[in-house]
């Protein structure tokens, strides 16, 4: 884990989305906010399962091909709390 991943944590955090290597633009943004939103739209989903659905739907955009390889989605992770 990083230093600045870390620091987060110990900040108080419970739990950060991270990714292991640079990503496009579009597509970090597109998996954080739909994984944002799904927590925040009042269903009861965890963590892990809210970012699972972001990447599969990224996986299945028919108006961008290319986010289907695992380079555009693949890198993210939950570090801390993934199950709450």
């Amino acid at each position: 884990m990083s230093g600045l991943a870390r620091a987060f944590l110990y900040a108080g955090a419970r739990a950060i989305l991270v990714s292991h290597w640079p990503v496009r633009d579009d597509a970090a943004a597109r998996l954080t906010t739909q994984t944002l939103a799904a927590l925040g739209s009042g269903s009861r989903l965890r963590r892990a399962e809210a970012l699972r659905l972001a990447m599969l739907d990224i996986m299945q955009d028919k108006d961008d091909p290319s986010l289907a390889h695992p380079s555009a989605w693949a890198p993210f992770v939950l570090v801390g709390e993934g199950g709450y």
